[in-house]
């Protein structure tokens, strides 16, 4: 079966750590900053509302994960090609080249079965089955190697020089790209530390002290305040995930 990136469903396993994250999450809020299971479970609720962000990001990891494994299966194609043969066989001979490293469930081993089953069962063109594959993954990276594939078809290019050469080009970018990835990770992951510092502070002095956090929790002022600053660090940290997002 075809698989499309953009609008993937959330698996049963995802569903369920979104909906115990989101518990955990609303429900520690609530009894630690509000002393109230009520407060809890209204903020449980409200974490139902990052739902679409949590699915967007991911997609965006299941996307991530596709562009790496194509950019090994770039290599063995412009391997074979070099030796040869046709982008078909490469893609065919790249099932048991990569099947030791990839497992079956693994994005690009399913994509190969499918595509090289189009092209030997159906008879269906290579260049057809991977602008299809581009357009279902929503990658520019697989767009613009279809491209360059498509060109050399139409023009009688030198394909194996115009391939090596994609993959080069193509390659390297996904490397950067990865690389930038890990240092915003790094970055976000930080952010998250720093915002589990009131939690920690809170908890500490309803341990050590609970009747100082009594009129915050006690009075209307108190709750008024409390929620104008979590406001503010949920703020905050929605901010920092944006600056640390890097478009190249």
């Amino acid at each position: 079966m075809p698989i499309y990136y953009d609008s993937m469903d959330l698996s049963t396993a995802e569903k369920q750590r979104f909906a115990i994250g989101a518990l955990t999450l609303g429900m520690t809020t609530g009894l630690l900053f509000y002393d109230s299971p009520a407060a809890g479970i209204f903020l449980t609720l409200c974490c139902g509302l990052y739902l679409p962000r949590y699915k967007r990001s991911l997609t965006e990891k299941k996307k991530s994960q596709l562009l790496l494994q194509f950019r090994d299966l770039l290599y063995s194609i412009s391997s074979s090609v070099s030796a040869g043969r046709t982008v078909a066989q490469a893609m065919e001979e790249s099932v048991d080249f990569w099947k030791a490293t990839y497992e079956e469930n693994d994005y690009i081993m399913q994509e190969l079965a499918y595509m090289n089953g189009r092209i030997e069962k159906s008879g269906e063109k290579d260049i057809d089955v991977l602008r299809d594959f581009a357009a279902r993954s929503g990658l520019e990276d697989i767009s613009d190697f279809v491209s360059v594939y498509e060109s050399c078809r139409m023009t009688g290019g030198d394909l194996p020089r115009a391939i090596n050469r994609a993959t080069t080009i193509i390659g390297d970018k996904i490397t950067l790209e990865r690389e930038l990835k890990t240092l915003m990770t790094q970055k976000i992951f930080e952010s998250r530390i720093v915002a589990l510092a009131p939690f920690v502070m809170v908890l500490m002095l309803k341990i050590m002290s609970p009747d100082y956090l009594e009129p915050m929790t006690a009075t209307r002022e108190g709750r008024i305040i409390t929620t104008f600053a979590l406001g503010l660090m949920a703020a905050a940290l929605v901010m920092m995930e944006r600056i640390n997002k890097i478009e190249i």
